[in-house]
């Protein structure tokens, strides 16, 4: 298994040592100190509290860290020059899976190869991190970092990473600054700061922000109906166990629901499953997970779409134990897509197999992942044109690491292979 990953690190040693005079954002040490540890910060993390790191964790922690250094050289890859935007969004997905996965030294390194807007929205989620562990300095240095990025025209950019340094101060603690970076007549991003809020207001104003909430939705605004069913969410992992608070919710979000687009509500109701089966409440999450199944089977959505939706189902089927339906659901969906994917452009339809590579990855199908993960990379290296080669490959490799597969050395050189081929036209 060793030989699998040793092309992999390799190349990730070769950013390092490409990238290790540069600055890193919201932290000390240099650059190359830094991502030569970076590898094992979480393990270290565990030996500190005296937790015991197993050899595969340690394996596993070293794909994640080699998958995510080659995604994002991938996408740099690309031509600031006329892909810009393109290369930066691919950019931002592997930072943003550094942040879920807990790699935030390889975050913040990654993230100070970035510009524009979407490095000041990665940068205040690094520093959200590390707000919630405590680590409040280092958030506070996110935050003012981010509002120093250079967002160039962007007033839409720039309103989102205001957004998200104010839910920096909110978990500091500091509402007063949260507020004052987005101003009042920003109602859309304030509503974002209240779902932030619901999270530690103490148990007497629940009740009022909830209503918030339902004067939100009440307005059939787009972005403040959003904000309110966010809110309303976070509202019910607060007051799930008191029951007229929670039909309160139940009955708040099931009229905001329906004013949404089709693919949202399929994720909206899974969202409120997870919410529900987390605090034990499996009969009420059923119930919401079968409504979602219920609005994806009786919805027409376009060929490149439809494993994308019920794979989302998929998983909370698998997180809830209903292993058995999931498997016979993710098998139904293989099935329609390969049966149709000659009808999608080609630049569409990896997207659809690292889904069900995702689904079975967590369903514990590690064969059958890997069929669908190889299937991911010889559709995304299709087009003629190497941006959509790099955007797929790129987005193959933040699948497998978020997903903890663990490549063989024979899609570790395709991976490599389809690398070394990106080159004009783009």
């Amino acid at each position: 298994m060793n030989m699998s990953y040793t092309r992999l690190l390799s190349f990730a040693t070769l950013v390092i040592v490409v990238l290790g005079a540069l600055p890193v954002a919201c932290s000390s040490g240099s650059t190359k100190d830094r991502l030569e540890h970076g590898a094992s910060a979480s393990l270290s993390t565990a030996k500190a509290s005296g937790a015991t790191v197993s050899p595969a964790t340690a394996e596993l922690t070293r794909s994640r860290t080699s998958l995510l250094a080659t995604a994002f050289a991938v996408a740099s890859r690309m031509p600031i020059d006329p892909h810009e935007r393109d290369r930066s969004r691919v950019q931002e997905a592997v930072v943003q899976a550094c942040l879920e996965l807990g790699l935030l030294d390889q975050a913040a390194q990654l993230a100070d190869q970035m510009q524009g807007w979407r490095q000041g929205n990665v940068i205040a989620l690094l520093g959200q991190r590390y707000a919630a562990l405590g680590q409040g300095d280092k958030a506070r240095q996110c935050a003012a970092r981010a509002l120093r990025v250079d967002v160039g025209e962007s007033t839409w950019g720039k309103d989102f990473v205001d957004t998200e340094v104010a839910r920096i101060y909110v978990k500091l603690g500091d509402e007063g600054k949260a507020y004052a970076t987005v101003s009042s007549d920003r109602q859309a991003e304030r509503g974002r700061i209240e779902a932030e809020r619901t999270a530690k207001l103490p148990e007497s104003q629940l009740d009022a922000q909830a209503d918030v909430f339902d004067q939100a939705i009440a307005t059939m605004n787009f972005d403040l109906v959003r904000g309110g069913i966010d809110g309303y969410l976070a509202w019910m992992d607060r007051v799930v166990d008191d029951a007229s608070r929670r039909e309160r919710a139940l009955k708040a979000l099931s009229a905001a629901f329906p004013g949404l687009p089709l693919d949202l509500q399929v994720k909206c109701h899974v969202q409120l499953a997870d919410v529900l089966f987390t605090h034990g409440y499996k009969e009420l999450a059923t119930l919401q997970l079968d409504r979602a199944s219920e609005l994806f089977r009786a919805t027409v959505f376009l060929p490149e779409d439809t494993a994308l939706f019920g794979v989302i189902v998929a998983k909370s089927r698998i997180r809830m134990g209903d292993t058995n339906a999931a498997r016979v659901e993710l098998q139904r969906l293989r099935a329609e897509f390969e049966a149709r994917a000659e009808t999608i452009v080609n630049l569409r339809r990896a997207a659809s197999w690292r889904s069900l590579a995702d689904g079975y990855q967590l369903l514990g199908d590690t064969e059958d992942a890997g069929r669908c993960y190889a299937a991911a990379l010889d559709a995304g290296a299709l087009n003629p044109n190497a941006r959509p080669r790099a955007d797929d490959l790129s987005a193959t490799c933040v699948s497998m690491a978020v997903s903890g597969f663990m490549p063989s050395t024979e899609l570790l050189l395709r991976i490599e292979h389809i690398r070394a081929g990106l080159a004009d036209p783009w």
